[in-house]
């Protein structure tokens, strides 16, 4: 598949170790992909080659005039050069890839955990634009209330939008004013926000640990294997 040349419009960094790219295709072209999906960032030599890539989720919507993905700043090779980046400087963006994708569904649940958002920001994105009727669960896990990452704008697409509730879990600490969950995601939360969690379509993405607790929460609901589309990372 050809590497096409994208620019970086802006970086924003609104949590500790997490930075947010958009970029910008050089050529005016805007990429054609399903919600969910990722692609592979090249980072490039004076020539145009590839040095070195990696795959990270879309996190803008379809219908977005641009490409935004949310990388946690790790200590591999891949991450310490995009740290380095500035608006401006150009990468590769090689895809679209992957099947954990939205389609056509009606009544799905996103099961995510930290970075592991960004593929249902572009669902979630997607949704809200297209105002698609049914009924759509985000249950977001992360270990501390500065580890959300967009939370406003979490907050203000459920608002505005009734179809969909966003149920956000914070597991390392209780905040005294915080009115959300506490907790890793159980059945019993599960249970708590969704009704008939067998009819429902689900999408998970985090780390294989929580991928693998979660799916098994969702076998004792009686969600069947097949209704379950996963990634998992790190």
């Amino acid at each position: 598949m050809q590497i096409e040349r994208y620019r970086i419009e802006s970086i924003e960094n609104p949590i500790s170790d997490v930075k947010i790219f958009r970029l910008q295709s050089e050529d005016g072209k805007v990429l054609r992909f399903l919600p969910g999906q990722f692609v592979f960032i090249h980072l490039l030599d004076a020539e145009g080659k590839s040095i070195i890539k990696r795959p990270y989720s879309i996190a803008s919507s379809p219908s977005d005039p641009y490409l935004e993905f949310g990388i946690e700043m790790r200590s591999g090779d891949m991450t310490k050069r995009l740290d380095k980046l500035k608006a401006g400087e150009g990468v590769g963006v090689e895809g679209p890839f992957g099947k954990m994708a939205l389609t056509q569904e009606k009544k799905a649940a996103f099961i995510a955990g930290g970075v592991g958002i960004t593929p249902f920001m572009s669902m979630i994105r997607f949704i809200c634009v297209k105002k698609a009727e049914g009924s759509f669960v985000l249950f977001y896990s992360v270990r501390s209330i500065d580890k959300i990452l967009y939370k406003d704008e979490l907050e203000r697409l459920q608002k505005k939008n009734p179809a969909l509730k966003v149920v956000i879990t914070i597991t390392r600490e209780t905040p005294p004013d915080w009115i959300g969950e506490c907790g890793r995601i159980s059945k019993e939360m599960i249970a708590k926000h969704l009704d008939k969690a067998s009819e429902t379509e689900w999408f998970l993405c985090g780390s294989p640990e929580m991928v693998k607790g979660v799916r098994s929460c969702l076998e004792g609901l009686g969600v069947d294997q097949k209704k379950i589309k996963m990634e998992g990372w790190g």
